[in-house]
């Protein structure tokens, strides 16, 4: 059984549900998920330790379960930010599980430099090499020995290739926020991407909703053949203004976009959660059939998810008409 809960939920003090309901939305969670234990789970368990809580998180949960099977799964879930999420993992790792499963660099920036003893698989990582589980891309068999796990990158190579492949070659546009260290990271990747490919890279940034609509202006004022959106947290801030623009076919947009609205976009790569949360289970696995995660190397995963909007090519296919 699989529960979301908060630091409150390992509480052994007994409080009335209805209190609970009125504090906390992971108890409201608690409650629509009938059956879920509070108590701390017996030393033979599993237990999901995520941050922050997102539906792509959600789906990789059901991808390791659905690997796993049967059997004592916990999933705890803890803010991105602020204190609760080492409070929580503090008492967490007194109830000594068999096997912490850690999804999400928050989570694992937490749990690497003070668990040493417990097992831990982790997941849903860009880059687990600055995060203490991990330290050297060249040596993937170097890390901390009682952590192993899958890194999975941003699928932007996958998508800009997918996108020759569909589009053809000209000038692709990215608009980011170069506050967001993701964003600003993806963006150097995309103008190397495009190199690569043999494609014109253009860049405008953004830092707030206000300047979003002057930053795709001039994309497109520029002639961007296509706008890219990246999967980093301030895309979706603008992504809304990008997709109506590819809906009133002012340009061409391939997102890598995780969730939301797609309608828009005429090509999405994005990763599979699904998938790569099973992949994170067989991993899990091995763990717990008795290998010892010191031997196994962190291993890259980029399962992929591609979607055509075969309405918005067959447009674009014949845009603008022959005169």
């Amino acid at each position: 059984m699989i529960c979301p809960h908060k630091t409150k939920t390992f509480s052994r003090k007994p409080k009335t549900e209805n209190r609970k309901l009125l504090r906390t939305l992971g108890l409201i969670i608690l409650v629509t998920l009938a059956g879920c234990g509070r108590e701390p789970l017996p030393k033979s368990s599993i237990v999901v330790f995520g941050s922050p809580d997102s539906p792509r998180l959600r789906q990789a949960v059901a991808g390791l379960q659905a690997t796993l099977g049967p059997g004592p799964v916990e999933m705890v879930l803890v803010p991105e930010f602020g204190s609760e999420g080492q409070e929580t993992l503090r008492r967490l790792r007194k109830t000594r599980p068999r096997l912490l499963v850690v999804l999400g660099t928050p989570a694992l920036l937490l749990a690497a430099p003070v668990e040493k003893k417990i097992p831990v698989v982790f997941g849903l990582v860009a880059n687990p090499y600055f995060t203490g589980a991990a330290y050297d891309p060249a040596h993937p068999e170097d890390h901390q020995e009682n952590v192993t796990g899958i890194a999975s990158p941003a699928p932007l190579s996958a998508a800009m290739q997918h996108g020759v492949s569909l589009l053809g070659k000209g000038s692709w546009g990215l608009l980011y926020d170069p506050t967001d260290g993701v964003a600003a990271d993806l963006a150097r990747r995309f103008e190397s991407e495009a190199g690569r490919l043999g494609l014109q890279a253009l860049t405008e940034t953004s830092t707030a909703a206000a300047t979003d609509a002057g930053g795709l202006a001039r994309l497109i004022k520029r002639e961007a053949k296509v706008i890219y959106l990246p999967p980093a947290a301030s895309t979706a801030r603008y992504a809304p203004l990008v997709l109506e623009a590819g809906r009133q076919m002012k340009v061409r947009v391939v997102s890598s976009l995780p969730e939301g609205d797609r309608k828009g976009a005429v090509l999405r790569v994005a990763l599979d959660y699904h998938k790569l949360g099973e992949d994170i289970g067989g991993l899990a696995r091995r763990i717990l059939a008795g290998e010892k995660p010191k031997a196994i190397p962190i291993t890259e995963n980029i399962p992929l998810k591609v979607e055509v909007d075969e309405t918005l090519a067959r447009k674009w296919s014949g845009y603008p008409p022959v005169k």
